[in-house]
């Protein structure tokens, strides 16, 4: 259950609150969310969270509390996510951010004996870490006419993360899930099959890719 307590403005210390501006509680317009991919990623919150901490607690903070516990929620007016907005070859596609850790750019492509094919391009290293790198393209069956791609999406939960290789990425979006249509039957079979849904975004059309159903696919084929 969410919880807002009110907090009088002076008992606050002066905090940088970007997110809720041009964060991914906001308009979505940071530069840096192309990079780090969430705010809670950001080196801005995590001193901005720090900041909060250290302050004194109010004298009615477990009254406050007591009253925040019992109000009811209210359901929100309806029900958004925020995502990753990239391109692989001509198609313009998104993925949720929380499955989502770090955009990078694109590393060095280790092949892997015997193993190495179309669609598992090899190993990167990500952070001193080697990452399984997956061709979006061959994964999604999108045709293309350069190479794996320009940046890598980090995603996944360990022990297995998956570096997918994309060709441009634009940052972060809210949606609204209702505002979404179904995927017709002109889509590529295989884009057709890892998508929920498309929606309508700077004139172009995404799709909304399902990262449970792209990661359960790898496991399955890839390990």
């Amino acid at each position: 259950m969410a919880i807002e307590i009110e907090v009088r403005p002076q008992e606050l210390p002066l905090v940088n609150d970007c997110w809720n501006r041009i964060g991914v509680k906001g308009d979505g317009s940071c530069p840096e969310l192309s990079k780090v991919v969430h705010c809670h990623n950001c080196p801005v919150f995590a001193a901005a969270a720090q900041h909060l901490f250290q302050r004194e607690p109010p004298v009615e903070f477990v009254d406050e509390w007591t009253q925040a516990l019992a109000r009811e929620e209210t359901a929100p007016p309806g029900d958004t996510v925020a995502v990753l907005i990239f391109r692989v070859g001509a198609e313009w596609l998104a993925l949720d951010v929380r499955g989502l850790h770090e955009v990078a750019a694109m590393r060095v492509i280790h092949r892997v004996p015997e193993r190495t094919n179309r669609m598992l391009l090899g190993l990167v290293n990500i952070r001193g870490e080697l990452q399984l790198c997956v061709a979006l393209a061959e994964l999604l069956g999108i045709e293309v006419t350069t190479g794996s791609g320009e940046r890598l999406l980090i995603a996944g939960d360990p022990p297995r993360q998956w570096a997918f290789a994309v060709d441009e990425v634009a940052g972060v979006q809210r949606l609204l899930v209702e505002g979404m249509s179904n995927i017709p039957s002109t889509v590529a079979h295989s884009l057709a099959h890892f998508s929920q849904g498309i929606f309508a975004w700077d004139g172009k059309r995404v799709g909304y890719l399902s990262g449970e159903k792209i990661a359960e696919f790898l496991r399955e084929r890839i390990g």
